[in-house]
């Protein structure tokens, strides 16, 4: 039985790990079918491509996590197979960079008046070390003594009222199946802790275009078969992922819920 994680993420985006070290990782843990799934970013795909050897025993799927905002909340939307070298969405993906950079810049000013010892130009100046993980306004207020850790980062930021520009839904998608990829929502769950996603909300991202859910994820717990379900009644892949991130968010383990390839429906991909 092939052991599969399709959602996970290295140094070009927010995790710890490079592509040898999670390759490593990968056969440590007995994964046999793996894509990575750096938000909004394709740095890594060709970086792996060129590690990987037919004695590895692995097959790579490319992956992207887009972000978007449907109500006023930020979406993933993972996609796999498409071209990496697609124009639009290389444009798409360029353009929320930019937008959630500018966002992180905004929150520094907005600190810098809160705080002392802060401001935009020794943000400027602050060298990021990507092998922590996370995102360098994160770890320079971490680093700044300001806060103590990410939640507290990210309550701070929220409390700011200060958020990225993004896409919506329906553009993402249609950049995103242009592309020649698949499209899956990502985490259905993570919005709705100790409870689902909504039936009508489900309906909604079916009707806009998803080729699939990602009904394995750390936060579907007990409603992975709800995900499912929904995806048989309407012709939907499946598919599943831990989400890791290397140390940066320890809870979520490689390979983390334990799935196989007969758990999931995403042979069109392979």
């Amino acid at each position: 039985m092939k052991k599969v994680d399709m959602h996970m993420h290295t140094i070009a985006s927010d995790g710890t790990w490079d592509v040898t070290e999670l390759k490593n990782e990968l056969k440590q843990n007995k994964i046999d079918i793996f894509s990575i799934t750096d938000h909004d970013s394709v740095d890594n795909i060709k970086n792996m491509q060129d590690i990987l050897k037919n004695k590895d025993n692995l097959i790579f799927i490319p992956g992207t996590e887009l972000t978007a905002e449907y109500k006023g909340k930020e979406y993933h939307l993972n996609l796999y197979n498409y071209d990496i070298n697609n124009e639009n969405l290389l444009k798409l993906m360029k353009w929320t960079n930019q937008n959630k950079l500018s966002s992180n810049v905004d929150y520094i000013k907005y600190a810098a008046n809160k705080y002392d010892n802060i401001s935009v130009e020794d943000f400027e100046r602050y060298e990021n070390d990507r092998k922590r993980g996370g995102w360098k306004s994160a770890n320079y207020m971490i680093d700044k003594g300001i806060h103590k850790d990410i939640p507290e980062h990210l309550k701070d930021v929220y409390d700011s009222g200060l958020k990225a520009e993004l896409k919506g839904p329906e553009e993402v998608i249609n950049i995103a199946k242009k592309s020649g990829g698949k499209i899956f929502l990502a985490h259905p769950s993570y919005h709705y802790k100790d409870t689902v996603m909504p039936m009508e909300e489900l309906k909604y991202w079916a009707e806009i275009g998803i080729d699939g859910i990602e009904c394995y994820s750390p936060y579907n717990k007990d409603s992975t078969q709800y995900y499912i379900d929904f995806c048989k009644k309407n012709n939907l892949m499946i598919s599943g992922g831990s989400d890791c991130h290397g140390s940066f968010i320890p809870s979520r383990i490689l390979g983390v819920p334990n799935v196989s390839l007969d758990d999931l429906d995403i042979r069109k991909l392979i």
